[in-house]
């Protein structure tokens, strides 16, 4: 996942320059292994040399939740649910996105409540203790099944392991004005609720290229990206308009933008505390 951000420079010195190299193998957790390995590789964006290569787990893990973050915040800009009362938080998997995800929840949304599942029941009712304690977080639960999870929730964050069983939620079980972040693909969430819903991206070229075969069968073209929202060119269709205006349907996939923004802020605090190996050439 390669990426380029330009800086203020004209002569190209404050570029950010790097790459992701991620790998997935859906059974190792059946092993003990973490389903995802990376590593971020960032370079001199003058000369190309190697700067730096970090282990991007912890990486992918919170610059994920953080994306999810901006959405959270532009479509539930008070922090609350509907009428003003404290947001209920539906999380769908119980893995390491979804733990990157509670502090944010618990930043954004003071006085959540949150319902947790996983097909694990010890898993989700070790992360319900985690939540239970969290900054923010009033209350949280494990609960039996998707359905119980969601119905009622102003916010669902689906963050499910992939596999063969995709677009597995009913649209019927969300509420109204429900905001929806996808993680995971389309593992739970149906193209029927990308069709009736704002649609929103993070990468609209992105999406159009994974969009193929059984991946995100049935979608429509998104409405708009995050970016487009954010700088206000969004022109939503009004269907679904968010902040109020219906459900939002937010499927960020990830960008190598992102991990690079973080792998270079976490190079630059290291260098400062005089942490890190310094590798022969």
């Amino acid at each position: 996942m390669p990426a380029l951000l330009r800086g203020e420079a004209a002569d190209g010195s404050a570029d950010l320059i790097g790459a992701k190299w991620i790998t997935g193998f859906p059974a190792n957790p059946a092993s003990g292994l973490p389903t995802y390995h990376a590593l971020v590789l960032l370079n001199d964006p003058l000369t190309g040399e190697p700067l730096a290569v970090m282990d991007a787990a912890t990486i992918t893990a919170q610059r994920t939740a953080a994306i999810s973050g901006t959405a959270i915040r532009h479509f539930l800009p008070g922090g609350t649910g509907r009428g003003g009362r404290p947001a209920r938080v539906a999380v769908l998997g119980a893995g390491a996105q979804a733990r990157s995800h509670i502090p944010i929840i618990g930043h954004l949304l003071p006085g959540a409540t949150l319902r947790l599942t996983d097909i694990d029941a010890a898993r989700a009712l070790a992360l319900v203790g985690e939540a239970s304690i969290a900054k923010g977080v009033a209350s949280a639960g494990a609960v039996s099944s998707v359905r119980e999870a969601v119905e009622s929730a102003d916010l669902v964050i689906s963050v499910v392991s992939f596999g063969p069983d995709r677009q597995a939620l009913d649209p019927s079980w969300l509420g109204p004005e429900t905001l929806f972040i996808a993680v995971d693909y389309d593992m739970q969430a149906p193209a029927e609720l990308a069709r009736e819903a704002l649609f929103v991206v993070d990468d609209r070229d992105q999406f159009l290229a994974t969009r193929s075969g059984p991946t995100f069968a049935g979608y429509p073209d998104p409405d708009a990206t995050l970016g487009e929202l954010f700088r206000g060119d969004a022109r939503p269709r009004a269907a679904g308009s968010g902040s109020g205006g219906g459900r939002v349907l937010v499927a960020h996939l990830g960008v190598g933008l992102a991990d690079v923004v973080f792998a270079s802020t976490i190079l630059a605090r290291a260098e400062q505390l005089g942490l890190g190996r310094i590798l022969p050439r």
